[in-house]
């Protein structure tokens, strides 16, 4: 072999390795810009992922105190008790005795046609109504632009004025709502006009308006917002937004307040990363080994991300405790049978469960919990294919019933439900003897609203307890109550 080769073979042996070394660099270079770029696509996804989520959260919290107000303003009662003279004990016992209570809302004012404040409750005491200037002064567009919306969409009818549809249609709302800092504190406010659900017609002219608030500072993080791993939530200004923090605008568009929801920015991008980076150094040995490593690790890491994203979806409507449906997709549940037909009839059951106090007082609110969730499963599994069971807060829950609505039928998984729910329930530590009773109404027989049926069943269970507890009431008065087994133990004892 001549010199000239040898000397050749060496720079070609050197070559080599430099040209390897040179792919296999690029190899890893264009691996770890790859995962780069998908950290990138990963953390817009995550960030629109987080800003869908909360604009459901925000829109849900609107709707849910339009709703709840509308048990004031969507009211032939309250139609009467509010005009002129003004019925002072409709206002306690009505407003300030239900609203704070059941619902927390804050703040009420009733404004009269002409934008004067004519009845004021501040949680549940009743103050005069000149104090509610200051709300007036941070909601007067609202107000106006609810008796505009009542005005647009009135028509005449015997002699007077009614509002025709749903005005809780939230294709077209009669309400007006908004997140927007009022008397110094940012609040979800709503106005509506107060009008008829029934019989009473309004006369010409311009109708009151109930206005109420709900300060974001009554509210925990977990109840403001779905996702568990958000972090630094709050509502800021425009020009008040932290550094590091993503936002979305809330409220009416164009408001002059200019609210934000406001959190810190998640990176997704940095857990693929980590979890990518001994992958990447493996591709410098083996490279081909390594590109599978890294997709799969990608991979994994992407379906985390998916994961946590269901996670938040599934949260949105259910309860975390008990992971039922919550009264979100009750309501809408509820709304697809009313007010879009998708069956001619329903029951609504309203259960309470009796003695439950005894067992937080007894054994601490760890064991309440868990026997909350015993007992939800055995409403759930009692009801079946038959209907949906929700938890609404605290010991209450509530069942739309789909089928087998006649009333052996009801009556017989009343008792079912009653039954099951009776039986002891064991935990660490002791041992919980609780009861239920039970409220049915049945729409469209008892009530044409969904409002108004929840109304008629919660009744039906209010007569329930007052009867003894343990037992099933029927909105109806011609329809008999049942007793059951757990009711008569407690009559034997």
């Amino acid at each position: 072999m001549s010199n000239a080769v040898l000397r050749f073979m060496p720079s070609l042996s050197h070559a080599v390795y430099l040209w390897c070394g040179v792919v296999i660099i690029a190899f890893a270079l264009s691996s770890f810009l790859i995962l780069t770029m998908a950290g990138v696509i990963a953390d817009e996804a995550h960030l629109e992922g987080e800003k869908a989520v909360l604009r459901r959260d925000v829109e849900s919290h609107l709707t849910l105190l339009a709703r709840d107000q509308a048990q004031i303003s969507y009211w032939d009662t309250a139609v009467r008790a509010l005009s002129e003279p003004v019925d002072e004990r409709f206002i306690e016992e009505e407003i300030a005795g239900w609203l704070w209570d059941d619902f927390k809302i804050n703040t009420t004012v009733v404004v009269s046609p002409d934008g004067a404040p004519v009845a004021l409750v501040h949680r549940d005491e009743v103050l005069e109504p000149s104090a509610g200037d200051t709300v007036l002064a941070g909601t007067a567009d609202l107000v106006a632009k609810a008796q505009q919306n009542y005005m647009e969409r009135r028509r005449a009818k015997n002699g007077g004025y009614v509002i025709p549809g749903n005005p809780l249609d939230e294709s077209n709302p009669l309400y007006v709502a908004d997140i927007r800092p009022v008397e110094g504190r940012i609040s979800f406010v709503v106005a509506q006009a107060i009008i008829p659900d029934r019989d009473v017609v309004l006369p010409d002219g311009a109708p009151l308006v109930l206005v109420t608030l709900k300060p974001v500072t009554l509210l925990s993080d977990s109840s403001l917002h779905s996702s568990p791993d958000l972090e630094g939530f709050g509502f800021a200004t425009g020009d008040a937004i932290p550094h590091g923090h993503a936002s979305i605008p809330v409220g009416i568009e164009g408001d002059q307040h200019d609210i934000h929801a406001v959190w810190k920015i998640d990176h997704p991008s940095a857990v693929i990363l980590n979890r990518a980076i001994a992958p990447l150094l493996g591709l410098l040995v083996v490279a081909s080994a390594a590109v599978l490593l890294v997709a799969r690790r990608s991979s994994a890491a992407l379906s985390a991300l998916q994961e946590s994203e269901a996670k938040n979806r599934f949260l949105a409507q259910h309860d975390p405790l008990t992971e039922l449906p919550n009264r979100v997709q009750f309501d809408l549940a509820l709304e697809a049978i009313i007010e879009k037909g998708q069956q001619d009839r329903c029951a609504i059951l309203c259960v309470d469960l009796d003695r439950f106090k005894v067992v937080n007082d007894t054994y601490g609110h760890h064991a309440g919990d868990t026997v909350l969730k015993i007992i939800g499963s055995r409403i759930s599994r009692t009801i079946g294919d038959a209907g949906m069971t929700a938890r609404i807060g605290g010991d209450e829950f509530i069942v739309l019933l789909y089928h087998e609505l006649d009333r052996e039928h009801v009556l017989r998984r009343c008792e079912q439900l009653i039954e099951s729910v009776s039986l002891p329930v064991l935990f660490e530590g002791g041992m919980a003897d609780v009861g239920a009773s039970v409220g049915v109404a049945w729409w469209p027989d008892d009530a044409l609203t969904a409002k108004s049926v929840i109304k008629c069943a919660d009744g039906a269970l209010y007569r329930a307890k007052e009867m003894g507890r343990g037992q099933t009431c029927f909105a109806r008065p011609d329809l008999a109550n049942t007793k059951t087994p757990d009711t008569l133990r407690g009559e034997a004892a």
